[in-house]
This record gives structure tokens, sequence and C-alpha cells, in this order.
């Protein structure tokens, strides 16, 4: 063989000849069973250049091509087919031809040195404007959030794996993701380690799909590659990018303040404000304002849930009845993953707000919750784990949230099509620029507020004022979303007991 001849570059292959000599790197390896077909050995390459193309090896030459071609070593390859890739779906590369391994191929090292990994990293916004060809694998990188636990479920009458979470890029868009299998072990074997709230995520050779009408990310069965925490030059930017800019990550509520929490930090100056009843019309709803008063506490939901203490995550009861001595036991299926006591309550109030419109139902979870009540779901306990009796009895601070006006920064929610999330809550000052600019309206009655040194917002009704609160104002999204529902929890002993009026449809 001749040591002069020359190198072709990937975008150089062409399938009329088979001669070819080509310098390449090992990005990524994997066996593939096709149904119905002989195992092969699956690779993607990449030259100097980062250009990549998709190589496969058919069964028979599979041990002497993985022996020559190591995963992340340069090699040069002299001798193989070139072939179209065909229209179908889920292609590693968007290159337009694929090599094939043959029995006349032949493998030599190689001097060059580069570690590039060559990441062809894909933008989120063309993801989510379907401006992305969703039939070429992708590399995303983000940051995860909403991590929620490892279910089990059944596919082809097989158990599986399922881990479902959503990840973010540096300008605050987000993704959701599920992975499946040896990635969700991979997943459930590291999150005890990491801290979400500092964590990059790498999902190399991943494809766009779609689930329940929304974009979703997930594994290309065992092409793809997970990276926790990666150390490239990309990842590192990243992160940096992240702490430098605190953009919108989410936060556990720690109890007791023991490390800083970085506010969550979207735009809402550029949401615009919304009806009650335009929202009521649209189906999905991405993130929009608006101005209210409450009319009633939604009884049919408990106004709390209980949550490890832990973790945060909610949990399940398992049996037994328990006491203020003598606490029950809780399945939690969060980072814990095992059989707790140690559970508090934390807020899940379900709220029937109005303009002059119409009505809608808002969820508050608990730190967004805690911001109107002015206090914690714990101290609004009265101990007991037992299921509640009545409904209608509810915490004083939770009833004198009737009749208070508040703006709501509001999104979908899982609890119902017609339930909204509420994960930002404004009150009487930016009511008053509201009706300072545009027409008053008739629903507002809370008139004014002030600022305090120590950021406590001081809501006044015109119409109570022996009934002042002072309500935190919440800057940060609720890390509750992945709570099951829960209808057993415990009723609060008021001495007064006083039920709201329920709303009742025909």
């Amino acid at each position: 063989m001749s040591e002069n001849k020359s190198l072709t570059l990937i975008n150089g292959l062409r399938p009329f000849k088979s001669k070819w000599r080509l310098q390449v790197k090992v990005i990524r390896s994997w066996k593939q069973t096709p149904p119905y077909a002989d195992e092969t050995l699956e690779f993607v390459l990449a030259d100097q250049t980062g250009v990549k193309i998709h190589a496969t090896c058919p069964r028979a030459h599979m041990f002497r091509t993985q022996r020559n071609l190591p995963l992340g070593e340069w090699r040069v390859i002299e001798n193989f087919k070139i072939s179209g890739v065909g229209k179908g779906k889920y292609r590693p590369t968007s290159h337009q031809y694929k090599m094939t391994i043959t029995s006349e191929t032949v493998f030599t090292g190689s001097d060059h040195q580069d570690d590039n990994p060559f990441l062809t990293l894909a933008n989120y916004e063309n993801i989510l404007n379907g401006k992305e060809n969703s039939n070429v694998l992708i590399d995303i990188l983000g940051h995860p959030y909403d991590v929620g636990a490892v279910q089990i479920v059944q596919v082809n009458h097989e158990d599986r794996k399922r881990i479902q979470f959503r990840m973010r890029d540096i300008s605050g868009n987000n993704l959701a993701c599920c992975l499946w299998g040896s990635y969700a072990e991979q997943i459930e074997n590291s999150v005890q380690e990491l801290d979400p709230s500092n964590t990059v995520w790498l999902l190399r050779f991943a494809k766009i799909g779609e689930f329940l009408g929304e974009i979703q990310i997930t594994n290309a069965f065992d092409a793809s590659l997970l990276d926790l925490n990666p150390t490239m030059a990309e990842a590192v930017d990243f992160k940096r990018r992240i702490e430098e800019n605190s953009i919108a990550l989410p936060i556990t509520d720690k109890k007791h303040d023991k490390r800083e929490i970085i506010p969550h930090a979207d735009d809402w100056d550029d949401v615009g404000i919304s009806m009650i009843s335009e929202i009521s019309e649209i189906s999905e709803l991405d993130q929009t304002k608006i101005v209210c008063s409450v009319k009633a506490i939604d009884t049919d939901w408990a106004w709390y849930y209980f949550g490890c203490t832990r973790c945060k995550h909610g949990v399940t009861r398992l049996s037994g009845k328990g006491s203020k001595s003598d606490k029950p036991l809780f399945r939690c299926p969060g980072k814990c993953r095992a059989n707790v006591s140690n559970v508090e309550p934390r807020f899940k109030l379900h709220l029937i707000v109005e303009d002059d419109t119409g009505t809608c139902k808002l969820l508050l979870l608990n730190s967004v919750a805690k911001s109107i009540v002015g206090s914690e779901a714990v101290d609004l306990w009265d101990g007991s784990y037992e299921e509640i009796e009545d409904p209608e009895i509810l915490p004083q601070p939770i009833r004198d949230l009737v009749g208070k006006s508040f703006c709501f920064g509001i999104t979908t929610s899982s609890d119902g099509a017609d339930i909204f999330k509420v994960t930002q809550v404004w009150s009487g000052d930016i009511i008053e620029k509201i009706e300072s600019q545009s027409e008053p309206l008739t629903q507002i009655e809370g008139g004014s507020s002030c600022l305090s040194s120590g950021g406590v917002l001081l809501i006044k009704e015109n119409t109570e004022p022996s009934s002042d609160c002072s309500t935190p104002l919440s800057k940060r999204k609720e890390n509750d979303a992945d709570l099951p529902d829960l209808t057993s929890t415990s009723k609060k002993i008021c001495l007064n007991q006083i039920k709201l009026e329920k709303t009742k449809t025909d």
C-alpha cells in the first residue's frame, strides 16, 4: 500500500467507487439488532473538518472492525462502500451518504491528534419552531429541571424504565425530554450525587418526537449518548453563563434557608396581560398575566399535600393510622426511593378567580402560595395525618385570600385542562400601574401597596382595612411539577367554621 496516497474528506465521498482513503475519528459506536435482520455494528465517524457520516458493519466483520475502530481514536480507513441513506427517520447524521464496511476494508493507525468532540448542538428555538430536521438525530445541551422519578411502564408487553424531565438553554427556552431503559437507569444511579441546580446534561444523537401534542426529545434506541456534567469546552462555557446570568433555573425550597436561593429570572416585563375570557379559549397556553380577584377557594381539592422533608417530592401514604407521636409510613418516589416517615405539608392551593370577563381556576404550589398566604403550610397544619373530612374547613389565612386582588403570571397546569398554574405573583403596585394606563377594572378591589426594606408587599383591601396581610413577593417557580395527585391529607381544626360558597355547574 502506498504511503503517499491522498486522503479524501467525508464531503468528497461518492458512491461511484469504493477505493476511498479516509482519515476519521470514532465519535460514537453501538450495536443494533433491527427486527427480522442480523445484528450490525454502527458508527458515527468525523473527519478533521468536523463533518460526520454514518457507517455500518455487518455481523461477519463486526469483531475485526470493533477491534480496529476504538471510540475516540483517529484511524485511516480504506476500501469501503458508499451508498445513499434513504428516506428513513432518525438518521445519525445529516450526510446524504453512509459507509458500509466490507471484507476488503483496511484499517491503519493515524498520527493526527484532535480531542474535539465535534458537537453539532441543536438550537432550542429551531426545535420548537419546527425548523430543525426531525429526521436527523441531534446533540442537545442544557440545564435539567423537573426531573421526575424513574417509572416502570409496559411497552409491547415488556416492562421498561422511563424518566421524564425538561431541559432549558441559556435563554430560558425549554424542551420536554423522556429517556428509556439504560439512560433512565444512568440518571437514577447518578442523581443522588448531582446537584440539579448546578448541573449541565448533554444528550448526543437524540431524536425529536412528539408526545401529547408537545415536542419531546428522547433517546434513539441505543444510538444516543448521555453525558451528565460533561467537561468539554461547550459545556463548561454553558455552565459559566448560567452562573453569571442567573437564568431561570429551578430551585428547591429549603425550609431553613441553609443556602442562598437564586430568584427565578423570567423576563415577565415582556409578557402581556390577558383577560380571563381569552385564556379560557386557549388549549395550550405558554405564559401570560391576568389581573383578577379571588372569588373563592376551590375546596374540591385539598389545600396541601404531603412532601418528603429530605427531597421535597410528593409522597403517598402506605398504611396505618398516624398521630403526632406515631407517624405513618409514606412512599417517596423521588430521590429517596424509600419508605419515609419524615414528611410535612406543602401548599397546593386551588383558587377560583374572576375579572370583568369571567372566571377561571388557578393552582398555586408551595413557595408561590406561601407568598400570598404569608405563612408556611406546616404552620397552618393541625398535625394530623388523616384524610380531610370536610375540605371547606380552611385555615384563616387561606380564607382571607377571598376578595384580594393580584396580578398572576400563569401557564398551563397538569392538574387539568381548565386549571392554570401560577408561577409568579404581583399585587397592588402593578395593579395601580395597569389601571393608570387603561380603563379601570371594576373587579379590582385592592387599592394600595408599599414595598418595605425587607422586600414585603403590604396588600390593603379598601373594603376591609383591618385585614392587612403581609405578602412576600414570589420571584421563583416552584419545583413541584412532579407531585402526584393526592386526595389523602389532613384537616385543619378551626374554632370558627366558616363555609365558603362553592361554584356549581349544572
